[in-house]
């Protein structure tokens, strides 16, 4: 009896770590918005939340297409043919996407997506990301895909929404001849190895956001991500040392 005692409480510690450093959540809420700017100025956005769940309990909420509200996915300036990511809660957040300029004209287009985490890291934060983009000709004339002027950037990691770093800053771009394809290059990384770049504590949310203008009647992509987490505290790091040390112990005596 008294063995089984000794594993139950060593179990119950490490679960008290796990949550001490706030690996518990069980929902999360992804906001996004899509916004078309003509070549004329006149913009139209389109806007959404969708709640993800968690059904292993691990912290892990991916999204896909078929997530995506419909009233985002396709109007009559753009289709979003391909849409997914996840959201972890140590915390990372990510997004591949492709989106089809539906007008003759060239589109400024700006997506953001961005999910509440909560206070993360008291007083900073390590960070770090990486993206990259792309752009296809689909009717034949060229294609390309290039920041908007300056002060933007094709990617943002975004702190309670506020800008925080960027990658692809302006001037980035990719021209492709007709039905090719190419990329924005090379990769483009932050914080690496992630996360390791010092950032400040967050209040709520992070995010992520892609800023680019597209041609005509082309589609253009991106991917990236952004990880944010807490520096650990000596006493923290200590506390998680001794419940993987309690964790093993119990292993070794089943």
């Amino acid at each position: 009896m008294a063995h089984v005692a000794l594993e139950v409480r060593s179990c119950c510690f490490a679960v008290g770590v796990v949550m001490l450093l706030g690996f518990t959540a069980e929902a999360a809420t992804i906001d996004v918005s899509v916004t078309g700017i003509n070549e004329s100025g006149v913009s139209a956005t389109q806007q959404a939340a969708y709640d993800l769940t968690d059904p292993d309990g691990d912290g892990i909420y991916s999204y896909t297409l078929g997530d995506l509200p419909g009233n985002v996915r396709s109007t009559g300036r753009w289709e979003i043919s391909g849409w997914g990511g996840l959201f972890n809660s140590d915390p990372v957040i990510s997004l591949s996407f492709n989106i089809t300029n539906l007008l003759p004209g060239t589109q400024t287009f700006i997506i953001t997506v961005s999910t509440t985490t909560g206070s993360i890291g008291a007083p900073t934060t390590l960070t770090g990301g990486s993206a990259q983009g792309g752009v296809t000709d689909a009717n034949g004339d060229g294609a390309s895909l290039s920041t908007s002027g300056a002060p933007t950037a094709f990617y943002t990691g975004l702190l309670d929404g506020f800008d925080f770093r960027s990658l692809y800053v302006d001037p980035s771009s990719v021209s492709v001849g007709a039905f090719a394809s190419g990329n924005l290059s090379p990769l483009e990384i932050f914080g690496e190895p992630i996360p390791s770049f010092p950032g400040p504590a967050v209040a709520n949310t992070i995010g992520i956001r892609f800023q680019f203008d597209l041609s005509g009647l082309d589609e253009g992509s991106g991917s990236g991500v952004f990880v944010v987490e807490p520096v650990p505290e000596p006493s923290t790091a200590l506390l998680l040392g001794l419940g993987l040390v309690a964790l093993a112990r119990t292993q070794r005596r089943r």
